[in-house]
């Protein structure tokens, strides 16, 4: 008997709120989302009884969603091309002004809210790399080379497989390779060089077999 009332009441919340929702008249919120060149993103809206999703691969997306007043969540996928990580930025503008959140963003929709909506998803780089040239190796051979960071943490970098770094000034550090009982010597040693977010800063190095 417990169980039958619960059901019940459980038809009549859902049937009313079906009803409230009918004679609500919907919104229309603007959405905008970007993903960065060679990206693929998606951005997805759930909450009362909206669940949307939509992706753009670096062209530009913009649509119109219908919706109706209530509680809802954005939010944007993660983003990483290669070494070159991105933070997701998501910004919902209302009557009452805009709002701008990391990654994910909760908001309410008003029915004062009319001709105001707007939810925008954008990403941003938060590391680059290095590139490095090398010269003078036998063929296959790699260049070997750690990069310090002002804050004094040295680490082994890969060139065929770069890892992503803050934003700021890097001291790279050449090592000589041996390569079939041969040494070969870099040239220069050390060099220091600026990283910027979302690109791959360029490094050169000239190797002679030791004679």
């Amino acid at each position: 008997m417990k169980i039958a009332l619960v059901l019940l009441l459980t038809v009549a919340l859902a049937a009313c709120g079906d009803l409230e929702r009918a004679l609500t008249p919907p919104l229309e919120m603007r959405v905008e989302l970007r993903a960065p060149a060679g990206g693929e993103v998606s951005l997805s809206i759930s909450g009362s009884g909206l669940n949307q999703v939509y992706t753009d691969n670096g062209q530009g997306l913009t649509a119109t969603v219908t919706i109706w007043p209530g509680s809802y969540t954005a939010t944007l996928s993660p983003l990483s091309i290669g070494p070159i990580h991105y933070q997701g930025m998501l910004a919902f503008t209302n009557a009452n002004g805009n709002v701008t959140r990391a990654n994910s963003i909760d908001f309410q929709v008003r029915d004062t809210d009319k001709r105001t909506l707007r939810l925008a998803g954008s990403y941003r780089a938060t590391t680059g790399s290095l590139r490095v040239n090398a010269t003078g190796l036998p063929f296959g051979s790699l260049p070997r080379l750690y990069v310090r960071s002002v804050a004094g943490v040295e680490v082994p970098f890969n060139p065929a497989e770069p890892i992503g770094l803050a934003p700021g000034s890097y001291q790279v550090r050449f090592k000589p390779v041996v390569v079939d009982g041969r040494t070969h010597n870099p040239t220069p040693e050390t060099v220091v060089v600026a990283v910027e977010a979302g690109a791959f800063a360029a490094v050169s190095v000239a190797y002679a077999e030791v004679r």
